[in-house]
């Protein structure tokens, strides 16, 4: 099984500061240290033997800190040669869907044909919207335009579109991209049950950010293949992102204590998931407001009191906060172990593990990465990563 490598830059110590709108000091520590320490933790993906680099898409607060993943894609198109290169997500809303295009086009040039995990989803943050300057409300009629234009603009055709929001004449993408296939390597991100039938019923592959546990997610990639079916398409595999720390001796797993309380503080602030009020109203974002705060997106309850321990379904509830079944963190045998049940759960194809997160120092995740490459990454290379019967539709088989 493939596995790759995600970073984005965190200035997760700097919330406090935010929180209490004090601006009149800079950060203790600068957002390009952040970025910096972000692109050193991508140049280890090649050397150590990772099949890929992946970066998200996030601006305006501490969390994320990557307002263009191309972008980002594109420095280590020209640092690497072998790896392939991945977004979790590119926020399809915030870009036009023709510059969008043309952007991709581009890096599957510079890279060589390896932009092959083109994950796109649709966008929470109010603040980040806002930011933009792009309606929330519109978020899903964006998406789905955007969709409709990239299928137009990688066919190899001239094309137009007359749409609800993007409405232009008859153009040809330019530079044309390298690969014929860039439609099929879309991947879309979704946390509520609408968009999921209406992207698997488009053909859209999921993408999974360790956003629930991941026995749901399973049971979301049945129900994906179920709608697939009803379409004429046949089962498919998700791509997983899951969060990982690995360690010599379980002695050091209490410390990402720390770590993972800042990650969902990080998380419920920058999406502003403990107000439902940051949803109510908004169409589209109703699932987000029924749940009055609790797991959405990245967010999931947590599971308390199992320390490395498998979590199971009905184990005891905590605070929201990344489910504790898509959190790769132990000895290099604890986390084998938790990606292959993961696996089993999920039936995903292709993994990325997240290695920073929250005020974990980069340079804790840069020796957990080089223990888990040097540790667990061949292991996982040589795991078959099969379509299980549990995620197949009745009647239906691999």
């Amino acid at each position: 099984m493939k596995v790759n490598l995600g970073t984005g830059a965190q200035n997760s110590h700097d919330w406090d500061r935010v929180l209490a709108g004090d601006f009149s000091t800079p950060p203790a520590t600068p957002d390009y240290k952040c970025v910096q320490a972000a692109l050193a933790l991508g140049d280890l993906a090649e050397p150590l033997g990772f099949d890929g680099i992946w970066f998200p898409e996030h601006q305006g607060t501490p969390y994320g800190m990557t307002p263009n993943p191309i972008q980002a894609l594109t420095y280590f198109a020209a640092r690497t040669e072998r790896v392939s290169l991945g977004t979790f997500v590119a926020v399809a809303p915030w870009w036009h869907p023709v510059r969008l295009a043309h952007q991709i086009a581009y890096l599957d040039i510079v890279s060589n044909g390896r932009y092959t995990t083109i994950g796109l989803g649709r966008g929470v943050s109010k603040s980040e919207f806002d930011a933009v300057g792009v309606p929330r409300e519109e978020s899903r009629q964006r998406f789905n335009e955007t969709l409709d234009v990239l299928k137009l603009a990688f066919s190899g055709e001239r094309f137009s579109y007359d749409g609800e929001i993007f409405k232009f004449p008859e153009m040809s993408l330019r530079p044309e991209p390298l690969s014929t296939d860039l439609f099929d390597r879309i991947y879309s991100s979704s946390s509520t049950p609408e968009s999921l039938e209406i992207l698997a019923r488009r053909g859209m592959v999921p993408l999974f950010v360790g956003n629930k546990p991941i026995w749901d997610a399973g049971e979301e990639v049945k129900k994906v293949n179920t709608f697939r079916a009803e379409e004429g398409l046949p089962p498919c595999q998700p791509k997983n992102v899951m969060f990982m720390y690995c360690v010599a001796s379980e002695d050091d797993v209490p410390k990402t204590e720390e770590w993972i309380y800042t990650a969902n503080r990080d998380v419920t602030v920058h999406y502003g998931f403990a107000d439902a009020s940051n949803f109510k109203g908004v169409k589209g974002y109703e699932a987000y407001a029924n749940r009055e705060g609790s797991a959405t997106a990245l967010l999931a309850e947590s599971v308390q009191g199992d320390g490395t321990g498998g979590p199971k379904p009905g184990d005891k509830k905590g605070p929201p906060g990344y489910h504790a079944s898509n959190l790769l963190i132990g000895t290099p045998e604890e986390i084998f172990k938790r990606l292959k049940a993961a696996q089993e759960a999920c039936s995903f194809s292709e993994v990325t593990i997240v290695p920073q997160f929250g005020t974990m120092p980069y340079e804790d995740a840069m020796e957990s990465v080089r223990l888990f490459a040097a540790e667990v990454l061949p292991a996982v290379h040589d795991m078959e990563a099969p379509l299980h019967p549990a995620v197949l539709p009745e009647g239906v088989t691999a």
